[in-house]
């Protein structure tokens, strides 16, 4: 009888191996010991019919992939809050990732190996239940085309359009075409006065819900600033470039200082693009800087001028204002 028993307990754990086994081939956990519909990841169900809808407790991304990218569609990741990734299967040339409800970071990665692999970024999105998220991942990535115009509604011709690692100028009537490789950025356009620019209120680009045309307006008319280059930092905003004979230069402001507050307003976190904002202005009103240099800190009163670019520089980490 002891037997008997041993061996009815022996094939009963045989079996449940053998189910758990199936189960953990057959789809993907997600974070939190959650599993997928079949339809995760692109797969078919036993008898070969592709489930027109998903379930409605999980939300779908899913991407269409231009064949210009070559014969491997690539894959999908999607990265949860708490680090957890799903992939996709490659399922002709669409890619699709079924994800429990939340927020996830999704990157579509293409063939190759080492340098050669190709990826790009295409944002965060946010799934609610019954979800379905669309997006077409092109050969030459996204073509955003659109106008810059100053704050009078006149086309702006020359001025910088830039963001998600792209830059272009403006043509006649101020239209542009900007092409970038990457989503979840953001894109603005910059009127520039010699030495000096100044941004457009930014555009965030989705490529999940891609802009259509957008116009972005510049500050006309001459820009005032104090001939600094700037790199941002958590400690504020370091001076990496001084224009020879600027306001800067002439108050003594030297490669290295930093600019710890604008107008009594401390700048510990700020960005060069605001930054750029704040410090530049009209020619010849006022701004305080507060430096920090090796022997200490000093306020400095400069009246803002017109920076000529009378011979060419490279700043290659900040903006000049």
């Amino acid at each position: 009888m002891p037997r008997r028993l041993f061996a009815f307990v022996a094939v009963a754990a045989l079996l449940l191996a053998l189910l758990l086994w199936a189960r953990a081939n057959d789809v993907a956990p997600l974070p939190g010991a959650r599993s997928p519909p079949p339809l995760a990841f692109g797969e078919r169900r036993a008898d070969g019919v592709r489930p027109s809808d998903p379930q409605l407790e999980w939300g779908v991304i899913t991407c269409v992939v231009d064949e210009a990218l070559g014969d491997d569609p690539g894959r999908l990741l999607a990265r949860n809050e708490d680090d957890g990734t799903a992939v996709s299967t490659a399922s002709g040339r669409t890619l699709t990732l079924t994800l429990a409800p939340g927020e996830w970071q999704v990157t579509w990665r293409g063939s190759g190996t080492g340098r050669q692999i190709q990826s790009r970024r295409l944002g965060l999105v946010e799934l609610d239940e019954g979800q379905v998220e669309r997006c077409a991942i092109g050969g030459a990535g996204w073509t955003l085309s659109g106008n810059v115009l100053d704050d009078a509604g006149e086309p702006q011709q020359g001025a910088i359009v830039e963001g998600c690692d792209a830059e272009v100028l403006s043509g006649e009537a101020g239209r542009f075409t900007l092409t970038v490789t990457r989503g979840d950025c953001l894109i603005r356009a910059w009127a520039t006065d010699g030495l000096l620019r100044r941004p457009s209120d930014p555009l965030y680009f989705d490529a999940f819900d891609p802009p259509v045309s957008p116009t972005f307006r510049v500050p006309n008319g001459e820009i005032g600033g104090v001939g600094l280059g700037l790199r941002g930092a958590a400690d504020g905003l370091h001076v990496n470039f001084v224009a020879p004979g600027g306001p800067g230069d002439a108050a003594g402001v030297v490669l290295g200082d930093v600019i710890v507050a604008v107008d009594g307003v401390e700048t510990s976190g700020w960005s060069v693009v605001h930054g750029v904002e704040v410090i530049t202005g009209t020619p010849g009103t006022r701004v305080r800087l507060r430096i920090q240099g090796v022997v200490g800190s000093s306020d400095i009163d400069l009246v803002r001028a017109r920076i000529e670019d009378d011979s060419p520089v490279v700043v290659d980490t900040g903006r000049a204002d």
